[in-house]
This record gives C-alpha cells, structure tokens and sequence, in this order.
C-alpha cells in the first residue's frame, strides 16, 4: 500500500529514546549527550575515568609483575585486555559526544518527516527493541560481576572476585578484605556500565537509521505520476526524499568515521579474552562458582561484538536494495526531467555502504563468524594439552 492511500499519522516519535538505557549508563560515568554540559558533570567524568580506567585498570597491570604462576596470570590477563580495551573504547566515546549530539539533532529531523501509522508503530517497535536490548547487555555485564564476586565469597577470604594488586595486604584481614571486595565489585559494576555505552551505542544508531531508511524507501516507491498534482509538488517531494536520504548518509558518515573504532577495539580484545578465559578453564580447575562466572564471562564476549554485527549487516543489506526500491516504483509514468533525476540518483546510490572496524574490516555477519573462529582457533594454539 503506497503512502497515498495510507494516513499519514500526526503522532510524533522521539527515536532518541531507543538509546534511554545507553543514556543512563553513561549518566553514571558523568557522561550527558546534551547541548548544556554542566561542571559538575564534566568533574564527574573526569573523576570517573581516572579513577576506573586509570587507576583502577593500573591495578590490574602492577599485578603482572608479581604474578608467580600460569595459573595466577591467566587470572589476571582476561580481564586486564578487557579493561584496557573499554578505557580506550570509552575514551573515544567521550571524544564523540559532540558527534552523538549532531546525530541526534538529525535524528529529530527525520521523526518530523512523513510518516504512516504502520510506519511509526515499526519504529516504536524498534525503539522498544533497542531499549531492551541495552536493559539484556546491563543485566549480563552485571551478572559477570556479581559471579565473580560470589566465587569470591566462596573462597573464604583467599581471593578476590578479579586478580589485581593492592598497596596493602588483604588476604589475613577480614575487614581490609570485605572493603576491598565491596570496592572491586563497585568498580566492576560502573565498567560493566561503560561497556554497554561502548558495545552498543553504534549498534543502535545503526538500527535506527535501518529504519529510518526503510521509510524513506517506501516514500521514494510511492512516487507516481498524481493527476491531482502539480509536476513542481512532486518534484519537491522528491527532492525531500533525497534530502532526507542524505541525512541518513550523514549519521552513516559521522559513525563509519568515529564509533568504527570502538567496534575495532571490540573484535581485538573479544579474541584475546576469550582465548585466555578459555585456556584457564581448561587448564586448571574450578570450583563450580568460578567455572560459572568464566562462563558467562565468554558468552558475554560473544554477544558484545553480535548487535554492531548484525545492525551493521541489515543497514548495508537495506542500501543495497535502494536501485531496486527505485526501479520498482512507477518512475515510466514520470515527466522526462523527474526520470533523468531519478535515474542519476539510482546511479550515485550503487556503492555498497558498509561500516569499517578501524576502517579496515568490515562489520558484517560474516565477520561476527570469523571473530568466533578467531576465537577458537586463538584458544586452540594456545592450549598445549589439545588432542
């Protein structure tokens, strides 16, 4: 059914609450995607990320130098690539802020155009996805956590939830150790939290503009020749569509030239923990607890790099059907001017829009599965024991 005969609805849609879940992880690091950056806030980030990602990741690599044994270090390793990663991650994530609030700004552009009530109900659908999914990645990253601080619990008083270094000895104290327990997990929680700005912010960008795209092709299928208007009317809705269109390139631009990075920085640390987390349990043994939390840990290394993945592919895949959209719609009954304007944008659209990791690999399915044989082939050549 073509937009001519469907009604157009006047209910606004706000695209921007998909990311209501990312936002508040990232309220909690100091972190506002407002124009009003208040200094509180700004001390508050400041704080925060010297206080996690610099000192507290510091932790983690002193303890490197008074490791004693393989086991010790493959303990500490895991972890130690997956904070260094977020700080990094993270640091470009602040770094992007005035890029996320220009996407936004574009966004809002795009839910004041046209839209049918199937339209918006498929983008409230979307919105609620989004939310959800950021509400999964906060429980699972939380539960990571909370795991791992149970089998520290379980250890009675010889271990902690992570292997890292203090600057005073906690093992023959009970209240040295509960405190440092308490603070380890609060200090895991809050990178649990980054992790979720980091690991999706993109991927829902992504799926927004998925979307967003979809409706303006359906806009653009919808164009024909209209008796009851003038050619200058349906020029100019056409010429609102590109318009429209090329905002949607605009936010594509703007994520392949900085959260790409990110996405970068998640493929590379997902292999090396994951192998390292794998190559623990298979050497040593654990107790069921500790086994528990390794395991969770490694899906939850799956699935960060999955959404970027598979929002990554669906956005190329819906580009890639643009020409087609274009040649299905009833561009013959068209004046000569409107064909050749048509035609010419049917040509700039023919290259493939594809997201790079680092600018270099592309984030598609197919790279999702070689990072998981990346995975597994990295565990492989670095269990010794393997048959």
């Amino acid at each position: 059914m073509s937009l001519a005969t469907e009604k157009l609805s006047e209910k606004k849609v706000d695209s921007i609450r998909a990311l209501g879940n990312i936002y508040l992880t990232m309220k909690f690091q100091g972190l506002l995607i407002t124009e009003e950056y208040p200094l509180p806030n700004k001390i508050h980030a400041f704080l925060n990320y010297v206080s996690i990602n610099i000192i507290y990741n510091a932790t983690f690599i002193i303890e490197l130098f008074f490791v004693k044994n393989l086991k010790q270090l493959l303990d500490n390793l895991p972890m130690n690539i997956c904070m260094t990663a977020c700080s990094m991650k993270f640091l470009v994530i602040l770094r992007l802020r005035p890029s996320l609030i220009e996407i936004n700004k574009q966004l809002r552009r795009l839910d004041n155009k046209p839209m049918t009530d199937v339209q918006k109900k498929q983008l409230e659908k979307v919105i609620s996805l989004c939310r959800l999914l950021a509400a999964s990645l906060i429980a699972i990253y939380t539960m990571v956590d909370w795991t791992y601080a149970a089998a520290a619990v379980a250890s009675h008083g010889t271990k902690l939830g992570y292997e890292s270094w203090f600057p005073y000895e906690w093992r023959n104290h009970s209240f040295r150790y509960w405190t440092t327990l308490t603070v380890q997990t609060a200090f895991q929680v809050q990178l649990g939290l980054q992790q979720v700005a980091n690991d999706l912010t993109g991927a829902v960008y992504l799926c927004l503009l998925t979307v967003h795209l979809q409706i303006i092709l359906e806009r653009f299928a919808s164009i024909h020749y209209d008796p009851g208007k003038t050619e200058a009317e349906s020029f100019q809705e056409f010429l609102q569509c590109l318009e429209d269109h090329r905002i949607i390139m605009g936010i594509f631009e703007i994520i392949q030239n900085s959260i790409s990075y990110t996405i970068f920085f998640q493929f590379v640390a997902s292999i090396f923990v994951f192998s390292t987390s794998g190559l623990s349990y298979l050497q040593f043994s654990r107790t069921a607890t500790e086994t528990a939390a390794a395991a969770i840990f490694m899906v939850a290394e799956v699935v960060e790099i999955f959404p970027s993945c598979y929002y990554a592919d669906k956005f190329t895949e819906k580009t890639d059907q643009i020409v087609f959209m274009l040649y299905s719609s009833n561009w013959m009954d068209l004046s000569p001017r409107f064909r050749k304007h048509l035609i010419i944008f049917m040509q700039m659209t023919q290259k493939e829009k594809i997201i790079l990791a680092g600018k270099q690999i592309p984030i598609t399915l197919a790279t999702f599965m070689s990072v998981l044989k990346a995975m597994y082939t990295m565990l492989m050549i670095m269990n010794p024991d393997r048959e």
